[in-house]
């Protein structure tokens, strides 16, 4: 048995129930228009139930009143930025008010100020140091 294809006749495909007439282009195109239509209109309809729904509660939210351990919070958190306290005895660690801790990071920063900390310059590295460290030490010859 062959499995070439044969040329048939217009007969013998319609013996083989092959359907041979064209397809009816208006009934697709107005099936494919009918869904895009419903795809777009569910998308407006999403977007604008979606934008009520927003507007609503942000509105809510706006209206109602601050809460009192985000108040709380705020004056914490204040306290803590504008207050000297000791953070651990032991090594002598404070905390600064941010204002005072900012004029001395400027103090110390200006040109020609002397660092309050430790500051050790080192040489700048160039690209041709860091590939000679990085390349593998190759081994002489045996002989």
């Amino acid at each position: 048995m062959s499995n070439t294809p044969k040329n048939l006749t217009p007969d013998e495909i319609a013996e083989l129930g092959f359907d041979r007439t064209e397809v009816q282009t208006v009934p697709v195109v107005v099936v494919t228009v009918a869904i895009v239509g419903f795809i777009v209109a569910v998308c407006i309809g999403c977007a604008i139930y979606y934008n009520s729904f927003r507007d609503a509660e942000v509105e809510r939210l706006q209206l109602e009143p601050v809460s009192k351990d985000y108040v709380e919070l705020q004056a914490r958190e204040a306290k803590q930025l504008n207050t000297y306290a000791t953070i651990d005895k032991a090594t002598g660690a404070v905390r600064l008010p941010i204002d005072k801790a900012m004029a001395l990071i400027v103090e110390e920063s200006a040109p020609g100020a002397k660092w309050r900390f430790p500051v050790n310059p080192y040489p700048v590295k160039k690209p041709e140091d860091a590939a000679a460290a990085a390349a593998p030490a190759v081994p002489a010859p045996a002989k």
